[in-house]
C-alpha cells in the first residue's frame, strides 16, 4: 500500500515509518518539520520515503497529499495532549484528517483505509455497562473524548477507520532503527474491550474500588512502541481488515519467568 503517515516526528509515528517499510509499504511522511524528521530517522529510512511538509489541521493540504501520492491508506499519529486548561486539538486533527480521507475516497469511488490513534479510556470497562473514561477525571481524558467523537459516527463506506486505543507505551530502543524485516509483534488484540483484563483486589472495596482499580489494571497494558507500530503495519498488509469500524485494544502477553 501507499501510506500517508501523519505525525512522523512523534515517538510512535517515527517507529511506524520503518515498520511500514519492513512490511513492503510505500511511505509518504507528512510532517510540519521535515528537518526534525531527518534528525530522528536513520539515513537508511529517510532515503526510502517521500517527505511532505504540512499541517494536519489543513484538510485541503492533507487531501492534496493523498491525491498526489495516490495513497491507499493513512496512519494518523499527529498531535499531543495539551496541558490542563488549554484547548485540546486532537479531535480537530482527527476530524481534519478523516475529512480529507472521505473527500478523496469519494472522488475515487473507494474508501481510504485509516488508522487513528486514540486512548484506552474509550474501551469498555469490563464488568460494567460503561466505558473506562466514565470512571476517570474529565480533565484527564478530554482529549481522548475529542478523538472518539470525531470517528465514532463515521461510515466505513466513506472511510475505513480503526481507532487504536493506546495506554502507555515505551521504546524498546532509544533510537529509531531501520528494519530489515518486520518485528513481528505478539500483542493480544481485541475490539471494544481490553484483552486479558484483570481486576486488582482493590476493585472490591466499597464505593471507590471500581475507580481505584483502574490504576493497577491499566498499568498492565504498557507496551513497546515498536510492537504497536508493527501491529498497524501488519494490518495494512490485509486485503480486508477485521478491525475496520472498531475501537481496538491491545496488550502485551505476560512473560512467564523461568525458574
Amino acid at each position: 500500500m501507499k501510506v500517508l503517515q501523519l505525525g512522523g516526528n512523534g515517538n510512535l509515528g517515527s517507529r511506524v515509518i520503518p515498520a511500514l517499510l519492513a512490511h513492503g509499504h510505500r511511505v509518504i511522511a507528512y510532517v510540519r518539520s521535515p528537518s526534525k524528521l531527518r534528525n530522528i530517522l536513520p539515513a537508511a529510512v529517510i532515503e526510502r520515503i517521500t517527505i511532505m511538509q504540512g499541517d494536519s489541521l489543513d484538510t485541503d493540504a492533507v487531501a492534496d497529499a493523498l491525491r498526489q501520492n495516490d495513497c491507499d491508506a493513512l496512519v494518523n499519529t499527529s498531535g499531543t495532549r495539551q496541558p490542563r486548561g488549554q484547548e485540546q486539538n486532537l479531535g480537530k486533527i482527527v476530524a481534519s484528517v478523516t475529512g480529507a480521507a472521505i473527500q478523496v475516497g469519494k472522488e475515487r469511488g473507494r474508501p481510504i483505509r485509516a488508522w487513528i490513534i486514540g486512548g484506552m479510556s474509550s474501551l469498555n470497562y469490563p464488568g460494567t455497562s460503561y466505558q473506562i473514561q466514565d470512571y476517570m477525571p474529565a480533565w484527564l481524558i478530554d482529549h481522548q473524548r475529542g478523538v472518539e467523537a470525531a470517528v465514532k459516527d463515521l461510515s466505513t463506506a466513506d472511510v475505513q477507520w480503526s481507532l487504536l486505543c493506546v495506554a502507555m507505551m515505551s521504546p524498546a530502543h532509544s533510537e529509531v532503527e531501520a528494519l530489515v524485516e518486520p518485528r513481528k509483534h505478539n500483542l493480544l488484540v481485541q475490539s471494544w474491550n481490553p484483552p486479558a483484563w484483570q481486576d486488582h483486589w482493590i476493585r472490591y472495596m466499597p464505593f471507590l474500588g471500581v475507580y481505584l482499580n483502574l490504576v493497577p489494571a491499566i498499568s498492565s497494558y504498557t507496551t513497546r512502541l515498536e510492537d504497536v507500530a508493527d501491529l498497524i503495519a501488519e494490518d495494512l498488509d490485509k486485503q480486508k481488515s477485521e478491525w475496520v469500524g472498531e475501537f481496538v485494544g491491545f496488550k502485551a502477553p505476560k512473560v512467564e519467568k523461568s525458574s
